[in-house]
């Protein structure tokens, strides 16, 4: 696949102190199926970290169904985001929730970090 619409290694956080970071100094919006943080980046471009674990949502099948969606709709949305680096973690509300609606909680979220956490525009 190529265009804007990948999910490449330089999209994502790695290291340990790069999620310390977002949670310390980030700005979040949560509900009950998850919370997102977010934070300005100087990289340019948008990056994105997960915390989903077994003991908010379940098994592995669970675990990995909930991370595909995340990482889905963050790349669909990639080309639009401001450089902001988000962290989203999930909460016990997204084990047994539908597809739709941990999808609209997302976006929610996504829009409420970014609005909380993107720099003024420059005049």
């Amino acid at each position: 696949m190529t265009g804007p619409y990948q999910f490449r290694p330089c999209h994502r956080l790695h290291a340990g102190a790069e999620f310390d970071r977002v949670y310390r100094e980030g700005r979040r919006a949560g509900d009950g199926l998850f919370a997102v943080n977010a934070i300005v980046n100087p990289l340019g471009h948008a990056r994105l970290g997960m915390s989903v674990s077994y003991r908010t949502v379940g098994n592995a099948v669970s675990r990995n169904r909930i991370r595909r969606m995340i990482r889905e709709l963050f790349r669909l949305r990639q080309p639009t985001l401001p450089p902001l680096d988000f962290v989203v973690t999930s909460r016990p509300g997204a084990r047994n929730a539908e597809r739709p609606v941990l999808l609209t909680s997302l976006e929610r979220l996504f829009a409420e970090a970014i609005r909380k956490a993107a720099p003024p525009p420059q005049p």
